[in-house]
């Protein structure tokens, strides 16, 4: 009897150990952007490009094996089968790795889901930042109605089967999106409808047709496949929509006079709208630190930070030295790549959580960027004076919970069970 007794407590002690450590051991993350390295630059990237009338305007690289009967107007540099074509083939099959390994934050019922109308999600046609899954074997496609990407942050729409949008669809960005942060990553073919406009970058080495007079903001990268094009618009410019200012309450005043007979009268009447007031940075946001930094080509240096702490909102300032500061600029997620730096000339950065109107403390300053490497195609290992951490997709890991937390509570737990043991 005494046995079962003291069991009791035991079992209830351990039922709770196991809870929290399996809390623990399955932390959320966010949806980040993939690295996309060399393959950034490109509006097209394929093994066969096929264009046959004049129009298709590129603003970015374009890259093939085998050429278009027309060529089209490319504001880069059209790449044939050379090793930036290569290096970049190469960092778009890493990129959709790291796609395909992002949790998902939401599954679609297994089918085809037209993106347009569904309503499992939310509210149909639109979608806040995370990463969307179909269920096996389903297609996706965008209807007549179109979708609304809503808010700042990584947009993932990862599609077991075909990607299709339909004549004159519209995907419109909102609230501070981005088209630079938005992914598609279909396991067969893209068909695009004439006149339509999509938003992000398509990965799909299974092929992308795209029909004719179609407004793409983003990259068509078909590495291994076939792209197709007809009087298109390619712009791998990113696209990001306005938020929208708070609107301030009128504040109303009141007026008392006082009669001859002293009867008193009050007046109300609205004043002018005072200044909105910035809010502060959220209370415990700390200031992030670089944890990796890697040049991919003589003018460009791909740096990520962290700890995940309430917030992807940073700006990003840089220069030639530390304290000579001469750019910023603003980011949504946990990386990014700047370009048109001075060939291979490392600079210094630094790092602060922001939100729309206030910028917080910056992390310590840090030198990146060493000198690309020569001995092969792909972009140089990083030069950040620390070895640099994996980029796994997954925010950094200021989110994940210490190791020492589920060894702390199993020590505890033993001395209560040894203390119950004692005491009876």
């Amino acid at each position: 009897m005494k046995n079962k007794q003291y069991n009791a407590p035991i079992l209830k002690l351990l039922t709770i150990f196991a809870l929290v450590f399996f809390l623990l051991e399955n932390p959320v993350y966010a949806a980040t952007n993939p690295n996309l390295g060399q393959a950034a630059s490109f509006g097209i990237l394929s093994s066969t490009y096929t264009n046959t009338v004049s129009g298709t305007t590129i603003t970015g690289d374009l890259g093939y094996t085998t050429p278009p009967g027309v060529a089209p107007t490319v504001s880069g540099t059209t790449h044939v089968a050379d090793g930036t074509y290569s290096t970049a083939g190469t960092d778009q099959g890493s990129a959709l790795t790291n796609l395909n390994g992002q949790a998902c934050t939401f599954t679609f019922t297994a089918g085809a889901i037209d993106l347009s109308t569904d309503t499992t999600h939310g509210t149909a046609g639109i979608y806040g930042p995370g990463v969307y899954c179909t269920g096996a074997a389903s297609a996706a496609s965008i209807g007549s109605g179109g979708i609304t990407l809503s808010g700042s942050g990584t947009y993932i729409f990862k599609i077991n089967g075909a990607f299709t949008t339909v004549s004159s669809s519209v995907v419109t960005l909102s609230n501070g999106a981005s088209s630079c942060d938005v992914f598609w990553a279909p396991t067969s073919a893209t068909t695009l409808g004439a006149n339509s406009t999509l938003m992000g970058t398509d990965i799909d080495a299974s092929g992308i047709t795209i029909g004719s007079t179609v407004t793409w903001k983003g990259r068509a990268l078909a590495f291994g496949g076939t792209v197709s094009t007809t009087t298109d618009t390619i712009d791998t410019t990113c696209s990001v929509a306005p938020t929208p200012t708070p609107t301030a309450t009128p504040t109303q005043t009141s007026t008392t006079t006082t009669s001859s007979d002293n009867s008193t009268s009050t007046t109300t009447s609205s004043g002018g709208a005072p200044n909105p007031v910035c809010p502060t940075i959220d209370t415990g946001v700390v200031p992030p630190i670089i944890t990796e930094s890697r040049r991919v080509s003589a003018t460009s240096i791909f740096i990520n930070w962290g700890p995940f702490s309430g917030t992807d909102k940073f700006n990003v300032k840089f220069g030639p030295t530390n304290g000579n500061w001469l750019y910023n600029t603003d980011v949504t997620g946990f990386s990014t790549t700047i370009n048109s730096l001075p060939s291979n000339q490392p600079i210094w950065v630094e790092i602060a959580a922001r939100n729309d109107c206030q910028i917080g403390n910056y992390g310590g300053a840090k030198l990146v960027g060493g000198v690309a490497s020569t001995n092969s195609g792909a972009p140089g290992l990083p030069n950040t004076g620390n070895p640099g951490l994996p980029n796994t997709g997954f925010d950094p890991n200021g989110e994940d919970k210490p190791w020492y937390l589920p060894v702390a509570i199993f020590v505890i737990v033993s001395g209560l069970l040894v203390f119950f043991r004692n005491k009876h």
